[in-house]
């Protein structure tokens, strides 16, 4: 019986450092050598990278009778066309919906996919319903 303890000893000790996790590679590690031949067939050169710039979007929007022309960028800021003027406006913070702004206080406050509000100094704030612009 006294080789028991010992042994039983051991085998708790072999199954527990089994289940534990496995350590990762360190960094620098080297990748094994490739074969020569993979499964993966090239990038078709008519798709697009996913690591390219995003495709700018653009909205027509009918803001109570004053049509706005919106291209958002895909990164933060959109080109806003109203009344013969572009304003370029950049994301700020918002409670819901995406806010853009300038320094000179015009706002276009998206709320889903086609509503908005345009906010303009001297000018009425208008409620917005937009739709996406066809590609030519």
């Amino acid at each position: 019986m006294r080789w028991f303890t010992p042994v039983f000893t051991v085998a708790i000790g072999l199954s527990l450092a089994a289940c534990s996790p496995a350590e990762a590679p360190p960094a620098d590690a080297v990748p094994p050598p490739s074969t020569g031949t993979t499964d993966e067939t090239p990038p078709d050169p008519e798709t697009p990278s996913t690591d390219a710039a995003p495709l700018p979007q653009v909205m027509h929007y009918d803001c109570e009778g004053t049509p706005v022309d919106a291209t958002f960028d895909g990164r933060g800021q959109v080109s806003v066309a109203v009344d013969g003027a572009t304003h370029v406006l950049r994301t700020e913070e918002a409670a819901s919906g995406t806010k853009y702004v300038d320094e000179a206080g015009v706002v276009l406050w998206t709320r889903g996919e086609h509503d908005a509000l345009l906010t303009r100094p001297d000018h009425p704030d208008r409620i917005c319903t937009g739709a996406p612009a066809t590609p030519v």
